[in-house]
Protein backbone atom coordinates (compact mmCIF):
# COMPACT_ATOMS: atom_id res chain seq x y z
CA UNK A 1 0.00 0.00 0.00
CA UNK A 2 2.83 2.47 0.89
CA UNK A 3 4.16 1.78 -3.18
CA UNK A 4 0.71 3.09 -4.26
CA UNK A 5 1.05 6.47 -1.85
CA UNK A 6 4.04 6.90 -3.27
CA UNK A 7 3.29 6.60 -6.71
CA UNK A 8 0.82 8.96 -5.89
CA UNK A 9 2.86 11.58 -4.60
CA UNK A 10 5.35 11.35 -7.53
CA UNK A 11 2.28 11.49 -10.23
CA UNK A 12 1.91 14.47 -8.63
CA UNK A 13 4.94 16.37 -9.01
CA UNK A 14 5.11 14.55 -12.43
CA UNK A 15 2.08 16.39 -13.81
CA UNK A 16 3.17 19.54 -12.56
CA UNK A 17 6.77 18.87 -14.34
CA UNK A 18 4.93 18.05 -17.68
CA UNK A 19 2.70 20.79 -17.60
CA UNK A 20 5.01 23.67 -16.87
CA UNK A 21 7.27 22.47 -20.40
CA UNK A 22 4.32 23.73 -22.36
CA UNK A 23 4.62 22.23 -26.12
CA UNK A 24 4.45 18.36 -26.51
CA UNK A 25 7.90 18.28 -28.36
CA UNK A 26 9.13 19.76 -24.99
CA UNK A 27 7.35 17.20 -23.00
CA UNK A 28 8.82 14.50 -25.44
CA UNK A 29 12.94 15.52 -25.06
CA UNK A 30 12.82 15.52 -21.09
CA UNK A 31 14.43 12.81 -20.25
CA UNK A 32 12.30 11.95 -17.67
CA UNK A 33 9.12 11.75 -20.04
CA UNK A 34 8.68 8.08 -20.35
CA UNK A 35 9.17 7.42 -16.13
CA UNK A 36 6.74 10.41 -15.69
CA UNK A 37 4.20 8.44 -17.82
CA UNK A 38 5.13 5.15 -16.63
CA UNK A 39 4.30 6.62 -12.93
CA UNK A 40 0.59 8.23 -14.50
CA UNK A 41 -0.20 5.15 -15.75
CA UNK A 42 1.05 2.79 -13.44
CA UNK A 43 -1.09 5.37 -10.99
CA UNK A 44 -4.59 5.29 -12.52
CA UNK A 45 -4.35 1.34 -13.13
CA UNK A 46 -3.82 1.24 -9.45
CA UNK A 47 -6.38 3.50 -8.48
CA UNK A 48 -8.92 1.36 -10.80
CA UNK A 49 -8.31 -1.67 -9.25
CA UNK A 50 -8.49 -0.64 -5.51
CA UNK A 51 -11.85 0.89 -6.11
CA UNK A 52 -12.88 -2.12 -8.16
CA UNK A 53 -12.05 -4.45 -5.09
CA UNK A 54 -14.03 -1.77 -2.50
CA UNK A 55 -17.11 -2.00 -5.00
CA UNK A 56 -16.87 -5.73 -5.28
CA UNK A 57 -16.21 -5.92 -1.24
CA UNK A 58 -19.12 -3.35 -0.85
CA UNK A 59 -21.63 -6.02 -3.24
CA UNK A 60 -20.14 -8.86 -1.47
CA UNK A 61 -21.09 -7.40 2.44
CA UNK A 62 -24.51 -6.70 0.99
CA UNK A 63 -25.39 -9.50 -0.60
CA UNK A 64 -24.66 -11.73 3.03
CA UNK A 65 -26.65 -8.75 4.65
CA UNK A 66 -29.89 -9.22 2.47
CA UNK A 67 -29.57 -13.28 2.70
CA UNK A 68 -29.31 -12.86 6.87
CA UNK A 69 -32.59 -10.63 6.47
CA UNK A 70 -34.29 -13.36 4.56
CA UNK A 71 -33.46 -16.24 6.18
CA UNK A 72 -34.71 -14.71 10.00
CA UNK A 73 -37.89 -13.46 7.81
CA UNK A 74 -38.49 -17.42 6.91
CA UNK A 75 -37.56 -18.44 10.41
CA UNK A 76 -40.23 -15.79 11.07
CA UNK A 77 -43.10 -16.92 8.44
CA UNK A 78 -42.26 -20.79 9.89
CA UNK A 79 -42.63 -19.89 13.13
CA UNK A 80 -45.92 -18.36 12.55
CA UNK A 81 -47.51 -21.27 10.46
CA UNK A 82 -46.33 -24.04 13.28
CA UNK A 83 -48.43 -21.55 15.59
CA UNK A 84 -51.65 -21.16 13.22
CA UNK A 85 -51.17 -25.37 12.97
CA UNK A 86 -50.95 -25.93 16.47
CA UNK A 87 -54.03 -23.17 17.28
CA UNK A 88 -56.18 -24.86 14.60
CA UNK A 89 -55.17 -28.36 16.38
CA UNK A 90 -56.70 -26.97 19.67
CA UNK A 91 -59.56 -25.71 17.97
CA UNK A 92 -63.21 -28.04 18.46
CA UNK A 93 -63.91 -29.12 15.02
CA UNK A 94 -66.93 -27.80 13.47
CA UNK A 95 -69.50 -29.79 11.55
CA UNK A 96 -69.58 -28.92 7.91
CA UNK A 97 -72.76 -27.36 6.12
CA UNK A 98 -74.47 -29.81 3.36
CA UNK A 99 -73.38 -29.66 0.22
CA UNK A 100 -75.98 -28.09 -1.73
CA UNK A 101 -77.86 -30.08 -4.89
CA UNK A 102 -77.46 -26.40 -7.04
CA UNK A 103 -73.51 -27.35 -7.60
CA UNK A 104 -74.53 -30.76 -8.44
CA UNK A 105 -77.53 -29.79 -10.59
CA UNK A 106 -74.70 -27.20 -12.45
CA UNK A 107 -72.35 -30.06 -13.37
CA UNK A 108 -75.21 -32.11 -14.34
CA UNK A 109 -76.83 -29.53 -16.85
CA UNK A 110 -73.20 -28.38 -18.27
CA UNK A 111 -72.81 -32.45 -18.99
CA UNK A 112 -75.99 -32.30 -20.63
CA UNK A 113 -75.42 -29.37 -22.71
CA UNK A 114 -72.24 -30.89 -24.05
CA UNK A 115 -73.82 -34.34 -24.63
CA UNK A 116 -76.70 -32.54 -26.66
CA UNK A 117 -74.26 -30.67 -28.66
CA UNK A 118 -71.76 -33.51 -29.30
CA UNK A 119 -74.58 -35.32 -30.54
CA UNK A 120 -76.15 -33.10 -33.21
CA UNK A 121 -72.42 -32.70 -34.72
CA UNK A 122 -72.16 -36.58 -34.86
CA UNK A 123 -75.92 -36.64 -36.43
CA UNK A 124 -74.84 -34.39 -38.61
CA UNK A 125 -71.39 -35.94 -39.63
CA UNK A 126 -73.06 -39.65 -39.49
CA UNK A 127 -70.58 -41.00 -37.00
CA UNK A 128 -71.12 -41.85 -33.31
CA UNK A 129 -69.06 -40.92 -30.42
CA UNK A 130 -68.64 -41.80 -26.84
CA UNK A 131 -68.25 -39.28 -23.65
CA UNK A 132 -65.58 -40.54 -21.15
CA UNK A 133 -64.69 -37.44 -19.47
CA UNK A 134 -65.45 -33.87 -19.37
CA UNK A 135 -63.15 -31.18 -17.69
CA UNK A 136 -62.42 -27.42 -17.79
CA UNK A 137 -59.60 -26.69 -20.41
CA UNK A 138 -56.31 -25.03 -18.51
CA UNK A 139 -56.59 -22.04 -20.81
CA UNK A 140 -56.78 -18.57 -18.52
CA UNK A 141 -58.01 -16.80 -20.94
CA UNK A 142 -61.87 -16.52 -21.63
CA UNK A 143 -64.09 -16.61 -24.78
CA UNK A 144 -64.54 -12.64 -25.34
CA UNK A 145 -60.48 -12.64 -24.55
CA UNK A 146 -59.75 -15.24 -27.41
CA UNK A 147 -62.03 -13.84 -29.60
CA UNK A 148 -60.08 -10.35 -29.46
CA UNK A 149 -57.05 -12.14 -29.90
CA UNK A 150 -57.92 -14.13 -32.89
CA UNK A 151 -59.30 -11.27 -34.55
CA UNK A 152 -56.71 -8.50 -34.03
CA UNK A 153 -53.92 -11.58 -34.99
CA UNK A 154 -56.28 -12.23 -37.97
CA UNK A 155 -54.06 -9.73 -40.46
CA UNK A 156 -50.93 -11.47 -39.76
Amino acid sequence: MNIAFSLLSESGSAIDRLQGLGTAKDQLGDPDYWGSVGILTITGILVVFLILAILIFFFWLMGTIFKAIDKSKAEKKAAAAEAEKAKIAAEPVVQAAPVEEEAVDDDEEIVAVIGAAIAAYAEAEGTAYTIKSISRHKNTRSAWSMAGISDNMRQF
